[in-house]
């Protein structure tokens, strides 16, 4: 299946975003805890993560909306869907 190969690679794909972005908090995390963090470039770090957490919730609706039309689920149901995820990102 064409599709079953793709859908794997996105979701290799949301998985690697996930792993950077956990890399980037332990980094944070350690800094704090060592006593050796510098409120600027924390900030900066904390920045970065933001942004990554917001590409990744991009990246994860999109596959998701692929999923929904592969299943070719109503649009009824889709509409439903994507207002309901629309109003949890801006709630973030």
């Amino acid at each position: 299946m064409v599709y079953k190969a793709k859908d794997e690679t996105l979701r290799e794909d949301l998985n690697h975003r996930l792993n950077r972005i956990m890399g980037q908090l332990e980094g944070l995390k350690k800094r704090v805890a060592s006593g050796e963090s510098d409120c600027v470039s924390d900030m900066g770090q904390i920045k970065a993560i933001r942004n990554a957490l917001w590409k990744f919730a991009e990246a994860y609706v999109e596959v998701h909306m692929a999923e929904c039309v592969a299943q070719k689920k109503p649009m009824n149901e889709m509409r439903e869907n994507l207002q309901s995820v629309i109003q949890a990102a801006f709630s973030i």
